[in-house]
Order: C-alpha cells, then structure tokens, then sequence
C-alpha cells in the first residue's frame, strides 16, 4: 500500500455503524488498518488474510516466529482458533474478560499459518473497547492487534502518532480519539503450570493471582 491514508474519526463512546462499516469492508478485503483500543492504538488487519498479515510483520519489522495477538468478539470465536480452555483460563476471562488481558493457549491444530504451527500457541484477549467489538461483529472473523509502534518504542496513544509512523503503509486510521494510556496488556500463558506472567501490564500480578488462588 502507498497510496493515501485514510483517517476516519469515529466516537469511541457511540461508534457510527456507517463509519464502522467502511472499516469492516476495508479489512474484508484484506486491508490493514489503525485503531484504538482500551489501551492503546493498535494495528490490525483479518486474521485468515495471510499478505495482510505478512504487511504487518513487514511494518513492525518483526520475525515472523513472533506471532501476533489475536483480538475476538466474544469465547465462541476463542474456541474457533484454541485446542482447549483450561480452568484456569475459564477464571481470568470470566474476571478480566472484556479487558487488557491476553492469554496463551494451545493454538488448534487446524490453523494452518506456520508461526503457530511451530509455537502450537496463540495468544487471545476480548478487548473493553467499543469500537474493537463493533469492528469484530461486523467482521465476523479474529483480527491481528499489535501495539503500534517500532522497535520497542512507547506504542502510539493518538491517531496522528500511528499516522506518522505508519503513513502510506496502512490503508486506514481509525481516530477514535487518545487512548488511556500506554500501558499494554498483561499477558498470561495457561499452557504453563502454574500459569505464568508472560509480560507485566494493565492487569497486576496481584489481580491475576488472587483471581486464580480463589476457591
């Protein structure tokens, strides 16, 4: 892509269907775009679209034995890309779910992209964030969510910081207005026992261990 980014200003609160809409399509048909999330912009594009996903990897300058995270609109669609739900993982998306917890599960053995056929994991999450739920019902598909940003930089809180690091690489910005801040998801991997903390973020290790410590 190197045309003209499109930015489309769409109310984080209420989104328009219509302006959703055009987001939808433009992911459809295997576009890669910018977006909000409830912590911060993120890059994305259909999860099944491998050239899109290849784009992203490209971008980001990031081995490809790096996989993504996966953002779903609700469990269902987690058990579409998951070989099985511990109960642990029951407990944390029951507690955390929406919200900025990713976990690692065993990948299904049907996916056929070779990040997770080597890894055999993938790591999901259920964003609290409306404009991604609206993305993703209207989609109907798993969308890839990076943290947009370079090289371990502080990841983009604004549609113009995505837009100046990304301009002409991304078929469309969502402006959904600054994010809450900078701080990234925790993520957890209940392929381990006990589970472990992969990378420390919005939800404390306190929070996680008292949920999972609980009778």
């Amino acid at each position: 892509m190197d045309g003209i980014t499109e930015i489309l200003k769409i109310d984080p609160v209420k989104p328009q269907e219509d302006l959703v809409g055009r987001a939808v399509r433009v992911l459809k048909n295997g576009g890669v775009i910018g977006y909000p999330t409830e912590t911060v912009y993120g890059i994305g594009c259909n999860f099944f679209h491998q050239e899109a996903v290849d784009r992203i990897y490209a971008m980001k300058k990031r081995r490809h034995d790096k996989a993504f995270i996966l953002i779903v609109a609700d469990p269902l669609q987690v058990r579409d890309v998951v070989a099985e739900i511990p109960e642990s993982a029951e407990r944390l998306m029951e507690n955390f779910w929406p919200g900025p917890l990713t976990i690692i599960f065993k990948s299904a053995p049907h996916l056929q992209q070779s990040e997770f056929r080597r890894s055999k994991t993938i790591a999901v999450r259920i964003p609290d964030c409306r404009i991604c739920l609206s993305l993703l019902k209207g989609c109907g598909f798993p969308i890839v969510s990076t943290s947009a940003n370079l090289n371990q930089q502080t990841p983009a809180d604004t549609a113009g910081e995505v837009l100046a690091l990304f301009d002409k690489k991304l078929d469309l910005i969502i402006d959904g207005g600054r994010t809450p801040g900078t701080i990234p998801s925790t993520i957890v991997d209940v392929t381990k026992t006990p589970v472990r903390i992969v990378r420390r973020g919005a939800i404390s290790k306190l929070e996680i261990n008292t949920v999972l410590d609980a009778v």
